[in-house]
């Protein structure tokens, strides 16, 4: 990110089945899905504004690529 206060989180999985990733907690921020290269388009990339937020864990599907915005 251009400073410290952004932070993004990027998950790949080139295994053959779905993968659980565990998310860190920032303090006063979300996690916010920019990018799941598994999903269909147009939602597999979002912008900023219509990113839902993501909690706890999630599930990377097979050969694929997940992005996390914190905001």
């Amino acid at each position: 990110g251009r400073d410290a206060s952004e932070h993004l989180y990027l998950a790949l999985n080139a295994f053959w089945e779905p993968l659980r990733f565990e998310l860190p907690h920032l303090a006063g921020r979300a996690w916010h899905r920019a990018i799941d290269t598994a999903r269909p388009a147009p939602e597999d990339i979002l912008p900023p504004i219509e990113a839902p937020i993501v909690v706890g864990a999630y599930d990377v599907q097979p050969r694929s690529i997940l992005v996390l915005a914190a905001r």
